[in-house]
């Protein structure tokens, strides 16, 4: 569904952990600078998670510190109303949740809020290896966080940097939930689709979003949005959304990389877990 047709803020951009969220937010902050040169630095307030603990704790009055985790869920539908709930323009955010109703029954991101949806799936041999860099964990523990169903996102708990948990889930689970269960009719991106075609798919979501741009726009974002100038800015300068545990945020950003760092048992557990959606998008 095109973005004009909703009256909600919410552009949620989702994603499975380490699936291309970061580089499409990059090349969506370019595009709407016309296709300007950009830094790491520019999408510290652009597309960011609605999931900061102080905003959380300010617009419901609550301190999250003291609530359990399913409280903490139970509340974010009433705070996406507060959130989203103000006339004004459309907001991208990044979001690495599983769409899910609550306890109650409440969508966690709700048609109300949404003005349009995009997701990106990723193989996830290569997310296996990326989000075991990222975490500094074993590729055998990160394959096991694939396979989770109570799988979830930990941030720091302090009130003032901390944010609140996400449930992230399974790959298959988290892919078909947006796609399948949502009702969002988001645009279904794949990351390897990007990699091998930036432009073409920028041209796609442009048309999801309904959004103005040109050509010569398009191209200056692939051009500033290159992995390696990415790369090469955040050794020079760091990037903030880089973890301690990780070595570096960006690496070599390229499809198929699992086959050089999975043994064949490896690759085999994850086909296991999660083949009829590895099928579904051309995987195997």
């Amino acid at each position: 569904m095109n973005a004009d047709r909703r009256g909600g803020r919410a552009i949620w951009l989702a994603s499975y952990p380490k699936s291309g969220n970061t580089w499409l937010r990059l090349a969506l902050k370019s595009l709407q600078d016309g296709g300007a040169a950009i830094t790491l630095d520019d999408i510290a307030t652009f597309a960011q998670m609605p999931l900061a603990r102080r905003v959380f704790d300010g617009l419901l009055e609550v301190d999250s510190g003291h609530l359990t985790d399913a409280e903490i869920e139970a509340l974010r539908p009433a705070f996406h109303d507060v959130y989203f709930g103000s006339d004004g323009v459309a907001e991208l955010c990044k979001i690495h949740d599983r769409w899910f109703r609550t306890a109650a029954g409440r969508p966690l991101f709700d048609l109300g809020h949404t003005r349009a949806a995009i997701y990106i799936v990723r193989d996830p041999r290569d997310v296996a290896v990326s989000w075991a860099r990222f975490a500094n964990w074993p590729v055998d523990r990160s394959i096991r966080f694939l396979a989770g169903p109570q799988s979830m996102l930990r941030p720091a708990s302090d009130r003032i940097t901390g944010a609140i948990p996400q449930r992230i889930g399974t790959w298959s689970d988290h892919a078909l939930s947006w796609i399948d269960e949502s009702g969002l009719a988001p645009l279904v991106l794949r990351y390897e689709d990007m990699h091998a075609d930036l432009p073409a798919t920028l041209a796609r979501v442009v048309a999801h979003l309904g959004w103005d741009a040109t050509p010569s726009s398009i191209a200056g974002a692939v051009a500033a949005t290159q992995f390696d100038r990415l790369a090469d800015e955040e050794a020079r300068r760091g990037f903030r959304e880089k973890p301690p545990t990780a070595a570096r945020f960006f690496h070599t950003g390229r499809s198929g990389g699992w086959r050089d760092v999975l043994t064949p048992d490896q690759a085999a557990r994850i086909v296991a877990d999660h083949a009829p959606m590895m099928r579904r998008f051309g995987y195997l």
